[in-house]
């Protein structure tokens, strides 16, 4: 399965944006999808390296347990370790500062687990969730920076 990409021009500073991606607990507030987040454990330094979500999406609930990591300073990837619906899904959040503004890339690497969905599909629903996933940070991050 190819990446999924989308790129927002965001009006707010890269770090603000940042912080709203890193504050996971604070997902179900502006990602009604989110039904329930939980921090599972910690690095030494206080930030995230596991998460549970539970969702509902287009009806169906589920769980996941995602690894959290920060390759650069202005990026979070979240990669899935267990899942009911997916059989790999990873996230890779970036940033780069342009001044008052910031582009925020979202890319995303999805499998299903069921079998007989065709590839076409699943990334028809990857794009969609991404697209909506991006729409809802830009709008929270331009929110918060009013």
């Amino acid at each position: 399965m190819p990446i999924v990409s989308k790129t927002e021009e965001v009006t707010a500073r890269a770090a603000a944006i940042m912080a709203i991606v890193a504050d996971f607990e604070a997902y179900p507030q502006w990602n009604e999808e989110i039904t329930g987040l939980w921090i599972l454990a910690r690095y030494e330094d206080g930030r995230p390296s596991q998460l549970r979500m539970d969702t509902k999406i287009q009806g169906m609930d589920s769980s996941f347990i995602q690894a959290v990591y920060y390759p650069a300073e202005f990026q979070i990837q979240t990669v899935m370790q267990q899942g009911d619906i997916f059989s790999k899904q990873e996230q890779l959040f970036s940033v780069v500062d342009m001044g008052a503004t910031a582009l925020l890339t979202v890319d995303m690497d999805v499998e299903v687990s069921m079998p007989g969905v065709p590839s076409l599909m699943v990334k028809k629903i990857a794009n969609d969730a991404l697209e909506h996933l991006a729409g809802n940070l830009k709008k929270r991050a331009e929110e918060l920076g009013a």
